[in-house]
Formats: C-alpha cells, structure tokens, sequence
C-alpha cells in the first residue's frame, strides 16, 4: 500500500486549492460532469421517483382497503343493533310486548354489546317510558325524540346524526319503531351507541400506522375519531367532508392538522361518512431514507472519482497550472513566486521550459528594481500619467505625499486627486494646495512636462517655507493682541487688588475689636464672593483673547465627543445625569482644532449638568443632511426664559449666581472659528437644547 509523506499531501492539498481556479482543469472537470455526475444525478432522481411512486401506490391501496373493511364491521354493527332492538321491541308479533319486559331485554342486550350506551322507550306521544339499564320507569317525562316521525311514518329503523338526547347530551342514535301484525304504531325503541366504542374501533384500526380516521355524520359532524381533538367538530366545508355530504368514495391528498395527508374516504349506509389517512412525512419516511442512503452514497463515490481524477493528474496539470500562476504573477505583480522545487529536476520539455522562464524573469526582475532604486531615491515625489490620465507609474514620496495606497485599484486613476485632475493640461510650474492626512494644508509646487505617451510631473512639498513666512506676519499681530490683553487684564486685576486688601483689612479689625457685626460681615463676604468672580471673568478673558498656534485637523466628531463624556464621567454620575447617545453611522469627517472643540463641548456640557441640580437626562445625538453635521444637546433641566434668551451670547451675562457670563461668549467664538452655527431652544420647566452645526469637508482625502 502506498503511503505519501508529509510533504507529498501538502503538495497535493495545495494541487487542489488551485486546480479549481484553472481554466484547464474546469474543462477536465466539465467534462467529467457530463460523462459522470449529470447521469448519476438522472439515475438517482429516477430512482427516487419510482420508489416514491410505489410508495404513494402502495399506501393508496392500503388506506382503501383499511377504509372498506371499517365500512363493513360499522355495517355489520349497525346491522347487529337493528336487530336486537327489533327483537326488544317484539316487531311483527301477534300480541303486544309489555313494557318492563322491553327493559329487562334491553339490560341484557347492554350488557352483551360494548356498541350499546343506552336504550330507551320513547311512545308516539313523545313519553319516555323507561331507559336501561337504569330506570325502569319513567314519571312524567316527555322527550321530543327528533327520529320519532320518521319511524312512525317509514316502519323501518333510523341511524342518526349527532343530536341533543333528553340529558342535554350530545349523542348518536339508532331507533326502530314498535308495531305489531295490526300496524299500529305505538312508539320508538331508541339504542344510544357508545362514542367512546366508536372512536376505539377507529383508532385501532389507524394506530398501527400512526394515521388517523374519523367518522362524520349527514351534517358533516365528527361522531367518532381516532383524534378526541376534532370529536363534535363540524368538517362539512373540509375537501373530504364535501365529498362525504355528496356520497362521493376515493383517495384525495389534503391538508389534517396541518399536515399533508394521503386520505381515503368512503360513505357508510345512513348517510354516515369515513375517512381513513395518513400524513405524507410518516408515509414517505422509507423513501426519504433510501433517497438519503442514496445520496451519501452517490456523493462517496463521485468525491471519491474526482479525487483519483485529481490525483492522477497532478503530475502533468499541476507544473503547468503552476507555471502559468509565475507568468501571471509576475507580469501584475512583479513579484517572483517559487518554483516547485521538484519541478526543475524533471528531464522533460515542462523542466527546460521552467528553467527558461525563471531565468528571463530573474534577470528582467534586476532591471526592473535598479530603475526602481533610482526613482525612490530622489526626493521628490514624481508620476508620470498617459493620455487616459491612468497612473502609469510613481514613487513612493507620491502617494505618501496625497496619503492614497499604492496597492488600490482604485488609486489607478489620477482622477482621485481632485487637485492634479487637470495635470495632463498644464506644463510649466505653479502651486497646489493638499490636505494632509491630519487636516492639515499642505503647499505642493509642481513641474509637469511632456512624456512619452502622458505627461511627467515633480511635485515638491514646499509648506515649511510658507509657513515660516506666515510666521513672522503672525508674531507681529500676536504681539500686538498681547499687548492689549496684558493692559486691560492689568487695569481689571488692580481694582481687584485694592478690593482684597481692603476687605482683609477690614476683618482683622472686626476680629480684633471682638464685636460681632453681622452686617459687616455679610458685607465682607459680598466683597470675597465678587473678588472671585472678576478674578474668573480675568481669568476666561486671558483664555478668551489667548491665541494658539493650533493646526486644524479632520477631526471625528463622534470620538471627541466620547473624550469629553469620559473626562466628566465623575461630574455625570456625582449629579446623577444619565446620558443617552444617538448617533448616525458613517458620520462625515469636519475640519477643526481637537483642543478648542474639547473647550466647547465642555462648556456646553458643564452648562446642562448645572441646569439639573436634581440630576436628569441628556441626551446626544449627532446627524448629518448634505451640508451640515448636527450634534444636538437636550437635557431635561429648569429651561431659560424668553427674556434672558436674548442675553445669552452677550459677554458677561449668566442665568447662575456663580456664573461669569464668558463661557456662552467663548463657545459661540469657537462656533464661528470652524465655519458653524449654534442655537439655542428653550422653556421654563421644559429643558434646553443646544444645536450645534458644523460643515461638511466636500474634498476628502482617499486614505
């Protein structure tokens, strides 16, 4: 017995995973389809359907003939009851049968017949004389028995339906009247039939084979069954119980319980109607098994067959398909993928042919990578584009540069940077500005020139140069403003100043005269609390006035958010204000500065959690429409007048007795910097909500 080494299967499990992507083995295997599965599957799908088929037949048969000989044992019942009920009631005799003698004939017929419920006398003016085995005589009761004309009239016994007896009981009857040779009719002998009986004799006959069967009545009433479930049910508008109420006999498939069935169906004398089936799931289950054992077993032997098929022709497929992968590979990718090792020693025309080629591409391969050296060695990025403004070839300072990758199909087309659209246009110098990766503008001249078949592009980033002459414009200015700042922080904090030291004079001299003066006091106090809130008013209007050097960025709005919820993650929970977020997906990138944006959600958010002292909900959401990213601030805390809506952006006003005013001021400052809007809706006791709106970047950097 052949044994492969490890080697070996892993050469042949590879031989697989790429044999399925060869053109040469789908028509190997393509026509071992036709040759073999395509057949097999007919085969089997026959197969199947003959077996079903004598299936189907076969439980057909087996339901009619079960069905005929219930119909025949209930005729028989039927029959037997007629007639000892005629011997009970003592038909056609030359004198007149006495009442008590009926009832000990009647005990005596209940006890012989399990079939028999109850009998009972009812005479032609609807008095109930007796009924065995129980009462022997009846007093005073009258039973308008629904059979009792139609014996008196027709001299013949009655089968029934379903009907109401005298105990307001739902039963099913058979009468024969009570007459002698003078034919006089003196009423009906009435035998209620045991249901119970019934629906045994039903339900031996079908539990066998886990089917069911029932008894309907001339109303399309279920009298007996094998199911209790459906016994008294009304079955007439049921496919079979229509059949029945006609008189019709045969087989029909129909839905019971929900399930397909396979149904005989037969009328019984009297009007009586039976149907006898079985579900198509249990009657079927052998032919699902074999369809089953089949289908494992043609699926074993066709992965069996394709496995030898494969195997048997890994020597000669399998150096071919691997071969024409190298070409392949190298020629979209310019990589050198390895050669089966094995491969190479082979003395045959596929092994000359292998050799041949490597060589070729090891040697082009050289080539190619000292061109490739020389080009990403210069610094600057460069790319040449032909006529149709494909991307024929860059270096790597190119797509570092416009942050796009290399490896992208869809970076192909220099159409996805908007700014050099027009390249293939223009020849000579001029400058671009780029986004950066962080946001950030970048100052790009670039040279263009012709190529052969496109054009020749150099591109350099020349953006420290710009901004170090910005610089020296800005130092200037910010000087200037510091300047201004320093004067009036300056004039406001002397005051400041003169006040604190007065008021700790004054104190020290209070104490030291050991007299409590309440109201100078309070007036001290007065004196601290403003000298804190100006010192804060100085304090923001330093930040405020305060100019950074900050970049702006593309900025996710959505996780800055969740930086400014982490660091009051404490404040929320202390206040105890729940937050509820509702975001967008695939919200758009904005452009701003991280630290000013985190100054400006602060204080919105500080805001809220003041304005529910008792705690309460804020809940974010962020939206975007085509021009605008959304984020909206509601919380459910006192709410704002009217009056003081007016007031709110004005700098130095506040709704708190701790508030400096500045803190609206400066996030509507913030606002405007980055291009947006803010809002402000509120009511008394209703709660506020801040809309804050920023633009949407439409050029986007491809990342």
């Amino acid at each position: 017995m052949m044994v492969l080494s490890k080697d070996e299967v892993i050469g042949t499990v590879a031989f697989f995973l790429q044999a399925f992507t060869s053109r040469l083995t789908r028509k190997y295997l393509l026509i071992f389809s036709l040759i073999l599965i395509i057949p097999t599957i007919i085969i089997y799908r026959l197969i199947v359907s003959y077996a079903q088929n004598v299936m189907e037949e076969h439980i057909a048969r087996d339901n009619l003939i079960g069905a005929d000989a219930i119909v025949k044992r209930l005729n028989a019942e039927i029959t037997d009851v007629v007639l000892q009920l005629q011997l009970i009631a003592g038909q056609n005799l030359a004198y007149r049968t006495d009442v008590k003698t009926m009832y000990e004939n009647a005990k005596q017929t209940i006890a012989k017949s399990s079939m028999l419920h109850a009998i009972y006398y009812v005479d032609n003016e609807s008095q109930l004389l007796f009924e065995a085995p129980f009462s022997p005589e009846m007093q005073a009761v009258s039973y308008a028995y629904p059979g009792l004309e139609h014996v008196r009239w027709s001299y013949t016994y009655m089968v029934s339906g379903l009907l109401e007896n005298y105990h307001k009981e739902t039963a099913v009857t058979i009468a024969v009247p009570v007459y002698y040779k003078d034919r006089t009719f003196h009423g009906a002998l009435v035998a209620e039939l045991s249901r119970d009986y019934l629906s045994e004799m039903l339900r031996t006959m079908s539990a066998s084979r886990e089917g069911f069967s029932y008894l309907l009545d001339v109303n399309g009433r279920v009298i007996a069954s094998s199911d209790e479930a459906i016994l008294g049910k009304n079955l007439g508008n049921d496919p079979i119980g229509q059949r029945l109420m006609v008189g019709d006999s045969g087989l029909i498939t129909s839905l019971y319980q929900g399930r397909d069935s396979i149904v005989a169906y037969q009328q019984i004398r009297d009007n009586w109607g039976l149907a006898l089936g079985i579900p198509q799931d249990i009657a079927f289950q052998p032919v699902l098994l074999l369809g089953r054992a089949l289908t494992i077993s043609f699926l074993t032997i066709f992965v069996l067959s394709l496995f030898l098929i494969l195997f048997g022709m890994r020597g000669l497929l399998y150096p071919i398909i691997h071969l024409t992968r190298f070409a392949k590979k190298y020629r979209q990718e310019h990589t050198l993928e390895t050669l089966q090792p094995g491969r190479m020693d082979a003395k045959d025309e596929l092994s000359e042919l292998t050799g041949t080629m490597k060589a070729l591409t090891h040697e082009l391969d050289f080539k190619e990578r000292f061109l490739r050296d020389v080009i990403e060695g210069i610094p600057y990025a460069l790319v040449t584009i032909n006529h149709e403004g494909l991307i024929t070839h860059a270096n790597e300072k190119f797509y570092h540069l416009f942050q796009i990758h290399r490896a992208d199909p869809a970076n192909r087309h220099i159409s996805v940077i908007p700014e050099l659209a027009d390249i293939s246009l223009f020849q000579g110098e001029r400058e671009l500005t780029v986004l950066g990766d962080k946001g950030e503008r970048n100052i790009v001249r670039t040279v263009t020139a012709p190529f052969q078949n496109g054009v020749l592009a150099v591109l350099q980033d020349v953006t420290q140069i710009r901004l170090l002459e910005e610089q020296v414009s800005q130092s200037e200015k910010l000087a200037q403003m510091g300047q201004i700042t320093a004067g009036v922080a300056h004039e406001l904090k002397n005051p400041l100043a003169v006040l604190a030291s007065s008021s700790e004079l004054l104190r020290d001299e209070m104490l030291e005269q050991h007299q409590d003066f309440q109201l100078i006091r309070t007036l001290v106090d007065d004196i601290d609390e403003e000298i804190a809130r100006m010192s804060g008013i100085v304090n923001q209007f330093l930040s405020f006035a305060k100019t950074k050097s900050e970049h702006e960025n593309l900025i996710e709005i959505d996780e800055l958010i969740e930086r400014v919820l982490h660091l009051l993650r404490i404040k929320f929970n202390e206040s105890q204000v729940t937050v509820n977020k509702q975001y967008d997906t695939l919200l758009p990138l904005i452009l701003g500065r991280t630290n000013k944006l985190i100054q400006l959600f602060l204080n919105l958010f500080l805001n809220s959690i003041d304005a529910m002292p008792g705690g309460g909900l804020l809940t974010l959401s962020i939206k975007r429409n085509e021009l605008f990213l959304e984020v909206r601030i509601e919380d459910s805390g006192e709410g704002i007048s009217q009056n003081d809506m007016q007031w709110l952006f004005n700098p130095f006003f506040s709704t708190k007795e701790q508030g400096t005013g500045i803190g609206l001021t400066i996030a509507g400052e913030i606002i405007r910097e980055h291009g947006g809007e803010i809002q402000i809706e509120s009511m008394l006791q209703q709660g506020t909500t801040v809309i804050c709106k920023f633009p949407i970047q439409r050029k986007e950097i491809i990342l």
